[in-house]
């Protein structure tokens, strides 16, 4: 869950994430549109009154879970205040902790998200991580060079471009079930965004 649940009594801390992984569960089964308010209820094994003191309806916890989640997902991916272009890593065998980050935060939440990129989930939910990892991206290459005239082609290309390899390894890693840790998936994605991909394999045997 997000911070905003911190200073949450842990009894109600506890039932929000049995809701939630009762839905999520359900949702895997039969996809949202088929999943009632006493379909949770049931698999999380509480009463509706309890439901509705947290949450409107079902659209109501669609939204207030993806927002948290996706919160939680662009901080683990967030620069320190002050960031500027000298503290980049030009280590290609180094990952910057935020890259880390990402990834042990989905190891963290892997069942919420094989469900919403899987089959039954959410549609629109690719495109809010895409969105996220695009923004980030941006403002780091703004960071390390402010000056479009001094970029060799267009930003928004290298941008789009480092945003589908970004967001292609972490869908990779998800669907083999996560074969290497968080770090080592860091530090492969910085080699592909410093080296690309080209340059990664060895032609010279």
């Amino acid at each position: 869950m997000s911070n905003k649940n911190e200073q949450v009594d842990p009894r109600i801390k506890r039932t929000l994430l049995l809701i939630r992984d009762a839905w999520i569960g359900l949702m895997e089964e039969k996809g949202f549109e088929h999943v009632t308010v006493r379909d949770i209820t049931e698999r999380a094994g509480i009463n509706r009154a309890t439901f509705y003191l947290h949450y409107k309806d079902k659209y109501d916890l669609l939204d207030k879970v993806v927002d948290d989640m996706m919160d939680e997902f662009s901080a683990a991916f967030r620069l320190p205040s002050g960031f500027e272009a000298s503290d980049f890593i030009k280590d290609t065998d180094t990952p910057p902790d935020s890259f880390i980050r990402q990834f042990e935060h989905i190891a963290e939440h892997v069942y919420f998200y094989k469900v919403m990129l899987g089959p039954r989930g959410l549609p629109g939910f690719l495109k809010r991580m895409e969105s996220i990892i695009q923004d980030s991206l941006t403002h780091r290459s703004i960071i390390a060079q402010p000056n479009d005239r001094e970029v060799m082609m267009p930003r928004d290309l290298i941008v789009r471009y480092s945003t589908s390899a970004h967001l292609g390894i972490i869908m990779y890693w998800l669907e083999n079930d996560m074969p290497y840790t968080p770090k080592y998936m860091a530090t492969q994605l910085v080699r592909l965004h410093g080296l690309g991909s080209t340059r990664l394999f060895n032609t010279e045997a």
